[in-house]
């Protein structure tokens, strides 16, 4: 049974080294070449949310003041996730922020992943007029009605990997 967790996070900036934290992390379970969960979840950060992330996402200081912090949350995701593979568009920038957090609290860091965008860039039917997860759904015709909320993000690349996987999967396995 192939099974994978699609995953996107939405973040205070970019670059949890100079401080950035997650603020929303969004899960897209795929089972046998089916979407069959999503969900998000919002995360409290210790810092301010900048206005132009509450602009970019619409999450907001209020929306996170009550939510669980990531040493709460981070600890039940890495054990959902297991040894599953993960998929990510841009896989690098969630796989920096989530490993972060992870060796800050003494988890297993991730490193069994699938990159949508790197598939993108070895497809050869793909024409779009560059990787961007949003540029890929107008491609496909995937709907991303809510982009840059974690949830919908996920759902996306769910259906994003489901279309273009098979094409160059097998040299990314």
């Amino acid at each position: 049974m192939q099974e994978y967790v699609v995953v996107d996070l939405e973040t205070t900036g970019l670059d949890p080294y100079k401080g950035c934290e997650i603020i929303e992390i969004g899960i897209t379970e795929i089972k046998n070449n089916k979407i069959i969960r999503n969900y998000s979840r919002l995360i409290k950060p210790e810092i301010l949310i900048p206005p132009f992330i509450t602009e970019l996402t619409g999450i907001s200081n209020e929306m996170v003041k009550n939510k669980e912090g990531i040493e709460m949350v981070l600890p039940r995701f890495r054990k959902f996730l297991g040894d599953r593979v993960m998929i990510a568009h841009n896989a690098k920038f969630d796989l920096k922020f989530l490993n972060y957090y992870l060796e800050k609290l003494n988890l297993q860091t991730i490193d069994n992943h699938i990159c949508t965008l790197e598939i993108l860039k070895k497809s050869k039917s793909y024409k779009g007029k560059n990787k961007k997860l949003e540029t890929a759904c107008e491609y496909y015709n995937i709907k991303n009605e809510n982009a840059h909320r974690a949830d919908s993000d996920t759902k996306a690349t769910a259906e994003l990997f489901l279309i273009i996987k098979d094409e160059v999967f097998n040299e990314l396995v």
